[in-house]
């Protein structure tokens, strides 16, 4: 009995020490997930908070953002062209984006008064993706896209174009190669009716082909420096986030 006795303590002891080792061991790697878990999050968050087209760490003060990147990578989603922050908790006239001394601070501080999440290195940054989505959307011939986007009087000349490509059994063979800057050219307030125009200024390869995939204009080699100016008009009043591109024109 004493033998057993003592074997049944060495067997006991042995079996704490086994039941210690193992929550210990629980415990080790729990940390050590914790840890990997940490490190995953901290490695996510600085590859999904990084942003193409201008830089805002920059911190730009004026009215026009110098781009290094080329063309933003389209994503397949809505056809929506909302040019501000997804920001509820924006405050008033904060970090508006562009320096007090500007001619068009007092239109863009009165923006912001009715929807505070306004600001022009937002509104750039949107600009900047509307470009490249209507572009692509005309150089396809996508007019349900196009028609999404744009105003009436604007979808009516960019169809009229399209029409007449069709009519010609002509096709385009363009590429936005990238957005060199972004220059804010006017803004203005009537009512709650806010109208944004800005100058893109672009580098693009733009062809024209028969039918005979012969190029009859421009070259698929070379490209070439593009301005062209553009308002966007909304309602910011409206819980409606859409901007529509109601004019264009060559810088």
């Amino acid at each position: 009995m004493i033998w057993l006795y003592g074997h049944n303590n060495i067997f006991a002891k042995m079996s704490n020490r086994k039941k210690m080792q193992t929550e210990s061991e629980s415990l080790e790697l729990i940390v050590i997930l914790a840890l990997v878990a940490v490190f995953i999050l901290f490695q996510l968050r600085r590859t999904l908070g990084r942003k193409s087209g201008y830089d805002p760490s920059d911190d730009q003060k004026d009215d026009s953002y110098q781009h290094k990147s080329g063309q933003r990578d389209e994503e397949d989603e809505d056809n929506i062209i909302q040019l501000r922050p997804d920001d509820e908790k924006a405050v008033p006239g904060a970090n508006l984006g562009l320096s007090k001394s500007s001619p068009f601070y007092g239109a863009i501080e009165k923006i912001n008064r009715y929807d505070h999440s306004f600001n022009v290195r937002s509104f750039f940054d949107g600009a900047e993706y509307a470009y490249g989505l209507v572009l692509n959307a005309f150089w396809n011939m996508d007019r349900k896209t196009l028609r999404s986007m744009l105003s009436r009087q604007v979808f009516d000349q960019f169809d009229g174009v399209i029409k007449s490509l069709e009519k010609q059994n002509l096709h385009s063979e363009n590429k936005l190669m990238d957005i060199e800057k972004i220059d804010l050219v006017d803004v203005n307030l009537t009512g709650s009716l806010a109208e944004v125009t800005v100058e893109f200024t672009s580098h693009m390869i733009m062809s024209t082909r028969d039918e005979d995939d012969k190029i009859i204009d421009g070259n698929a080699d070379r490209s070439i420096r593009i301005s062209d100016i553009w308002t966007f008009c909304r309602d910011v009043k409206s819980v409606d986030p859409n901007w529509t591109l109601v004019a264009t024109r060559t810088g």
